[in-house]
Parts: C-alpha cells; sequence; structure tokens
C-alpha cells in the first residue's frame, strides 16, 4: 500500500519563479518556473498536495527536480 505524503512547507521567489515544495516524508520538488499566479492559486487552495499532484506534476511547462533529505 501507498503512504499518503502531504505538503508542509513551501516557498516561491517572485524574481527566480521557483518554486519549492516539501513534504511529511521528508522529501520535496523544486518548480521552475512557476507564474505568481499560480503560486497564489496554491496559497489560497485547502489541499496544498492534491493541487500540487493536479497543476504542478501534470504540466509540462514545468521543470520539476526532486530534493532529497
Amino acid at each position: 500500500m501507498e503512504k499518503s505524503v502531504v505538503v508542509t512547507s513551501w516557498k516561491y521567489d517572485v524574481s527566480s519563479r521557483y518554486l519549492k515544495i516539501f513534504y511529511s516524508n521528508g522529501s520535496g520538488e523544486l518548480y521552475h518556473p512557476v507564474p505568481e499566479f499560480i503560486y497564489n492559486n496554491l496559497l489560497r487552495t485547502n489541499d496544498k498536495t492534491a493541487f500540487v499532484h493536479k497543476y504542478l506534476e501534470f504540466d509540462l511547462h514545468f521543470n520539476r527536480l526532486r530534493i532529497s533529505a
């Protein structure tokens, strides 16, 4: 059975458009280039994990780099 992982924190840099997202298992991901309106939508949503899964992981316009703890 797959273990559920949730978003625990995030950080966005407006000038570079880098979005760092950290998860409950200690891992993280770096997305680039993320427009500010996407980040603002992330802030408004209640389920951050679902937002990341739907709008960032499956959008081919973003480069993604995994961050290991």
